[in-house]
Formats: C-alpha cells, sequence, structure tokens
C-alpha cells in the first residue's frame, strides 16, 4: 500500500490508520519508507530518500503517525516471538537515496551484512 502525502495534511494517532500486524495481515511485499525530495527552488522532482526492511516476513507490527507540527512517525516492530537465552533474531534495513522507488528492489530478501578487507556486502 502507498500511502499519499494527503494523508499527512492532519495529524493522527499510532493507532487510528495504516496499522500492520504480521499475525491479522498478509505479509506485504516491501516494507519502504520514503520520501521524494524536491528542489527547493524549482519545485522539480529529486531523489527519494528512502529505507528498507530487507525481509520483510521479521516485522511483526508496523505503524505510523503524524504529531502536531508535522512531524511524521513511522516505527516497526521486529521479531515478535518469545526470545530464550542464548537465542537471537535480527533484521536488516537499507536507508539512502534512490532515483526512483523500484531501483531500492534490488536489495530485497537479503538479510545480513558482511565486512572484509575489500568492503562490505550484502548477502541472502
Amino acid at each position: 500500500m502507498r500511502i499519499p502525502s494527503s494523508e499527512f495534511f492532519t495529524p493522527f494517532p499510532p493507532d487510528l490508520k495504516f496499522g500492520y500486524r504480521r499475525d491479522t495481515h498478509k505479509t506485504p511485499e516491501h516494507f519502504i519508507r520514503a520520501y521524494h525530495l524536491r528542489d527547493t527552488q524549482s519545485g522539480e522532482a529529486g531523489s527519494w530518500l528512502a529505507g528498507l526492511t530487507l525481509d520483510q516476513s521479521v516485522v511483526y507490527e508496523a505503524w505510523c503517525s503524524q504529531r502536531p507540527g508535522g512531524i511524521i512517525v513511522m516505527i516497526e516492530e521486529i521479531h515478535g516471538k518469545p526470545i530464550k537465552a542464548g537465542e537471537s533474531f535480527s533484521a536488516a534495513h537499507t536507508v539512502g537515496y534512490f532515483d526512483t522507488i523500484e531501483e531500492i528492489d534490488r536489495y530485497k530478501g537479503h538479510t545480513a551484512l558482511t565486512a572484509d578487507k575489500s568492503g562490505w556486502r550484502l548477502v541472502n
């Protein structure tokens, strides 16, 4: 679901709309939070400032709200299952500037980050 910017003209609390829970909703294709930047002088469209949860199945709950003053908050809770001593869980996200929202798809499905002398890379 894409939420149009017109939904953010009036403040709203976290539980009012745009909520997701893994136990009550189908897992979406993406969890992308993005803002389309514009040139302040001309108003022309620019890059997207975007973040993507690389493995959307780790998201247990997600929601957004708009606070007075225009502050938009987007929250994701991951895992949502009991953890015993010695167990672990993780999530990987990528954040950056992209020319198109579709461009961010190249990272989808990666679940880990590895680094060595040659640099870092995402792995499945």
